[in-house]
């Protein structure tokens, strides 16, 4: 143990003195800026002229479509993509994705790619095979000094105050013209690919002025002083091994089953649909994002626009608010809050994850402290089911490995006519550490259809409704959902285990862990 200690404070040290390399003078650039010069463009013109101000949006409700759309939006492409995520896999997914990135830097567009550094898949070699790219280049927002992989616990330990601090939003934006907005990270976990469970999330397709808006936030971060080049790292990415790194993974897109295989199959039809305005609803709306500051250490990020919408949105709200957020850790400012929705008489219906679906046991356990509150409160509580179904796209054939679910998404409708679409949840997190970006939508229409979209989300089926039940179990709670298409109840985290029990309940007493949740 003394040997251990003594090692791990050696390892401290000299991490400590590891200093962050040169920022490599990046380049200023900015987003092509001319967008009716592209196809892109012009078949969205029309339908811009007969909405002024408006923008037009398409609800993806699948991970197939959702990720099928990206595809066919790169390989639409004709001057620009700028790229934006918080985690990058090096899987199926991944290696999709960058196969129609590299696709379009090859044919004259221009590709920026900028990634966050915390869970990043894709180590230096093949981020520096891809910035040795003509016409592409790779940034990442706060990367950790020292690049060797196995030490990033040690450095985050270390520099909590800084390197805590995260980029998680996710932009997509094709020839400043047409947008993907949401919570979707580039992984097999989010697309239906091949893995151990798949999550359930919703985003959207835009066109319009919002694609606009998005890219000038995504300029706000690549030329900002959070962001560091590849480049600046020093790596050959002509090198021979870092050549044969990428090789291997874009290997994956041979197989005969999976992404690749499917967007060939369909690749007309996905072209189709992301080449004009068919099927877009149009609405006004407003892209709302927070700003790479650098915050000074121990202190909270400075800008709370996305607060700001959603307090103003919640003080307009007059019948019913609904939220289907993954990680959703209110505090007692966020029970407050939505009492006071509830003493308005305004009706409040949350879905979250449970413990058995949750790919974060320590954010359930913070939440779990606030569920007796909540529902004393009045508000409707539902926790997503392991074993829910996803929607699924008509015709995929790409569909592989287990089933079990878990929710991701981060949407919020206001009466029925006032809907949010990002990447922020409703946590600590989201509110003082990360970056965050998303859409705010005036529109009955599209409330209608987001609301149909999760309407089963919240079907017995598919999550357990939570109620107060002082008299049954030690939680005083009740947990009721559908088994064999009868009605079952639980006086427990349904289908959790017991080892999940004692992770929820060691980051319980675990002291200062909400505030990074």
């Amino acid at each position: 143990m003394a040997r251990a200690f003594t090692l791990c404070l050696v390892l401290l040290a000299l991490l400590g003195c590891a200093p962050m390399r040169d920022d490599g003078n990046p380049t200023v650039s900015h987003a092509f800026d001319q967008p009716r010069e592209t196809a892109l463009g012009r078949a969205f013109a029309e339908a811009e002229s007969q909405h002024p101000g408006q923008s037009g949006f398409r609800l993806l409700n699948n991970g197939v479509s959702a990720l099928m759309t990206r595809a066919a939006l790169a390989d639409r492409a004709e001057r620009s993509i700028d790229f934006q995520t918080f985690i990058f896999d090096a899987d199926e997914v991944g290696a999709f994705v960058l196969d129609h990135l590299i696709a379009a830097a090859r044919r004259g567009v221009k590709v920026r790619i900028l990634l966050d550094d915390y869970q990043l898949g894709l180590d230096d070699r093949i981020l520096a095979r891809l910035d040795a790219e003509p016409n592409m280049e790779v940034r990442l927002f706060n990367p950790f000094p020292d690049r060797m992989r196995w030490s990033r616990s040690l450095q985050m330990m270390m520099g909590l105050d800084h390197l805590g601090k995260r980029m998680h939003n996710k932009v997509f934006v094709v020839d400043n013209q047409a947008v993907l907005l949401g919570g979707r990270n580039i992984s097999n976990l989010y697309f239906e690919a091949e893995g151990e469970s798949n999550f359930r999330d919703i985003e959207l397709l835009a066109a319009g002025p919002v694609a606009r808006q998005a890219s000038t936030s995504f300029d706000t971060f690549w030329n900002s002083a959070m962001v560091t080049p590849v480049a600046a790292f020093g790596l050959d990415g002509h090198a021979a091994d870092a050549a044969e790194r990428l090789d291997d993974l874009l290997r994956l897109n041979e197989e005969e089953v999976g992404p690749a295989a499917e967007y060939r199959r369909r690749r007309a039809e996905y072209l189709q649909r992301v080449s004009g305005p068919q099927g877009l609803t149009w609405a006004p709306a407003r892209v709302i994002a927070e700003p790479p500051v650098r915050q000074e250490a121990g202190a909270a990020k400075s800008s709370a626009e996305i607060a700001r919408a959603h307090a103003i949105a919640r003080q307009d709200a007059t019948r019913e608010v609904v939220y289907e957020s993954a990680y959703f850790v209110p505090g007692d400012r966020g029970v407050e809050v939505l009492g006071e929705l509830r003493r308005r008489g305004v009706a409040v219906t949350v879905l979250t994850n449970s413990l058995a679906s949750t790919d974060v046991v320590a954010v359930h356990a913070s939440y779990a402290l606030y569920r007796p509150a909540l529902l004393k409160a009045g508000v409707r509580l539902y926790e997503y089911r392991t074993d829910a179904k996803r929607p699924e796209p008509v015709g995929d054939t790409m569909r592989r490995g287990r089933p079990d679910s878990a929710l991701h998404a981060k949407i919020v409708v206001y009466d029925r006519w006032r809907v949010w679409v990002g990447s922020a949840n409703f946590d600590p997190r989201s509110r003082h550490l990360n970056t965050e970006i998303g859409v705010m939508i005036d529109s009955e229409a599209l409330a209608a259809q987001v609301l149909a979209g999760i309407e089963r989300d919240f079907a017995p089926s598919q999550s357990w409704r939570v109620e107060l039940a002082p008299e049954r179990g030690a939680s005083g709670l009740v947990w009721i959902g559908e088994q064999d298409g009868h009605e079952t109840r639980r006086d427990t985290d349904p289908d959790a285990g017991p080892w999940r029990g004692l992770d929820a309940l060691f980051y319980t007493v675990l002291p200062g862990i909400e505030e990074l949740l």
